[in-house]
């Protein structure tokens, strides 16, 4: 682990030395992090991390915090000390808990909006509950939908769905591999094929359709969820899923990234900004 040192955005502000002198010096760099977000709860955080917070989740805490800072520092976010506590105590009791480096740089993402505002913190109050739920699949796949160019093949106003679907003209259809190269880890441990490997899951055709079925639970829990519209599971030679994106999805994953940018039509102009800049238009984009 490293030491204090390492979260710098600390000692170099005079925020850094007002939560200096509240904590007494008495945390450490995660501790004094997450003060200097939250500068009224100081003294309550280094005590919480002192005494409650075992090695696993204090490693994952400072893997959290070191996220949030490269994204703070990144947006050239000025950190206000006014965050809303409730959010870096769920941070804290829950996020602390994940070792999945994607789940951990996307609450830094949350943290990194926080930072900024008390209003952009009490909205992503909103998304801790949704994240803690997420399974590393789910993220992963929640991540590959709203990064996916052709979701911002939308032409702004979105026109809005009453239920906040919108419908990229580009479709968001999703081969068998592209949904299962998304679970961070060996399939042949949890897909029902006797004598699979990882490589023949992929590989086999024959086995894509039991590979998605095995996945179909965790899929379907990101529209109870909220997060995509509604899905639809292609057969017949065809395996994968179509999806239907929606704003709650599009401003979570915003939000998990670090952004908090209204209206959401301003993000997807930004998206296509930043394809553009790829030299990719969502439009004809195709996902090879």
């Amino acid at each position: 682990m490293s030491d204090d040192k390492s979260l710098d955005i600390l000692g170099t502000k005079p925020l850094a030395k007002a939560v200096e002198k509240i904590t007494d010096k008495s945390v450490d760099g995660i501790g004094a992090f997450f003060s200097a977000i939250c500068m009224p709860a100081a003294a309550e955080f280094g005590l919480l991390l002192k005494d409650k917070v075992a090695s696993f989740r204090k490693e994952n805490l400072e893997a959290i915090a070191n996220k949030a800072e490269e994204k703070i520092q990144h947006q050239k976010i000025e950190p206000t000390g006014d965050a809303n506590p409730l959010l870096l105590r769920q941070i804290i009791e829950d996020a602390s808990w994940t070792d999945d480096a994607n789940m951990q740089s996307m609450w830094a993402g949350l943290l990194a909006v926080a930072s900024s505002k008390r209003a952009a913190a009490d909205d992503s109050i909103i998304y801790t509950d949704t994240l803690k739920r997420l399974t590393p699949f789910q993220a992963r796949l929640i991540n590959q939908i709203y990064s996916d160019p052709r979701c911002c093949s939308v032409k702004p106003p979105l026109g809005l769905h009453p239920e906040s679907v919108f419908y990229p003209k580009n479709k968001l259809i999703y081969t068998a591999v592209d949904v299962l190269k998304q679970f961070p880890g060996d399939l042949s441990d949890i897909v029902p094929i006797a004598d699979s490997t990882h490589e023949k899951i992929l590989s086999d055709k024959e086995s894509h359709g039991i590979a998605i079925s095995r996945f179909r639970p965790q899929i379907e829990g990101l529209v109870t969820l909220g997060l995509i519209y509604e899905v639809h599971f292609l057969e017949q030679g065809r395996e994968g899923v179509y999806v239907f994106p929606c704003l709650k999805g599009l401003d979570f994953y915003m939000r998990c990234l670090g952004y908090s940018v209204y209206p959401l039509e301003a993000f997807i102009v930004t998206q296509q900004h930043w394809c553009q800049l790829k030299g990719i238009d969502p439009f004809t984009y195709l996902n090879i």
